[in-house]
């Protein structure tokens, strides 16, 4: 977890989603995916810029193929929020750097009403922000 990003697996999915107090960012990822890898960068830039907002993830979906079948991942990469074990929101395929910080940001700065809501919290993903 150098770069600030915890790589978890089917194991240990449902543990850390539900015991973090934190928003929990989960990328869902291929080696094979060009896309993850152009934004590997910015995700891990905000993994360390946001650390104390959010709980930065990983998950490789090869290996881990049932839960990401499980949670509705089509292609990658997928990255979905979870807030008080629930999923919240997701941005599905190829982004660019500003919509994917600006979401997570929005996320973060949502983080609150996830907490008292039972239903999604509103976003934006525009890019702007």
């Amino acid at each position: 977890m150098a770069d600030g990003i915890r790589d978890i697996n089917s194991g240990d999915f449902a543990d850390v989603i539900k015991e973090s107090e934190k928003l929990v960012i989960v990328e869902f990822y291929n080696d094979n995916c060009s896309q993850c890898r152009a934004i590997a960068p910015v995700y891990s830039d905000l993994s360390k810029e946001l650390k104390d907002f959010a709980l930065f993830t990983k998950i490789n979906v090869v290996p881990n193929v049932q839960l990401a079948q499980e949670l509705g991942v089509m292609g990658t990469p997928t990255f979905k929020f979870f807030c008080a074990g629930r999923a919240i929101g997701e941005i599905v395929g190829a982004i660019n750097a500003t919509i994917l910080r600006n979401t997570i940001k929005d996320m973060v700065r949502h983080k609150n009403e996830c907490l008292t809501r039972s239903t999604p919290i509103n976003y934006e993903m525009d890019g702007y922000m």
